[in-house]
């Protein structure tokens, strides 16, 4: 067996390479990693729903629904299109609207800017 050595790669391929990843990472903030306890919380749904911030940006977060006996559903829940975020630890809110959804994920949009949330019996 003879081996070659590759050909130079050209200009044309990696710019091709470089639009592509643009393509995949259309995201205007970047993204930190965390793992936070938070509530989606809607007058269109009857019990809170358990979920962890698996990461967040200035404009929106990936969410991972947790299957609990207020949710038996886990990650298949029905939620509306618009609802609230409790970040428990921190004691702060923010609307979202949903962008995709993906088994148990549910990436989000910011609609407004967080305030701050008393709890209220949870």
């Amino acid at each position: 067996m003879i081996l070659r050595p590759l050909a130079p790669v050209s200009a044309a391929v990696e710019t091709a390479a470089a639009q592509a990843r643009a393509l995949v990472e259309r995201r205007f903030a970047k993204r930190k990693a965390v793992a936070t306890n938070a509530l989606i919380v809607s007058p269109d749904i009857s019990v809170p729903i358990a979920c962890m911030v698996r990461d967040i940006s200035s404009t929106g977060a990936r969410l991972e629904l947790i299957k609990s006996v207020e949710n038996p559903l886990g990650g298949r829940a029905k939620l509306p299109g618009t609802f609230t975020i409790n970040l428990r630890l921190d004691r702060m809110e923010v609307d979202c609207g949903i962008v995709w959804r993906n088994g148990a994920f549910v990436g989000v949009r910011f609609l407004s800017t967080p305030r701050t949330h008393m709890r209220n019996g949870r």
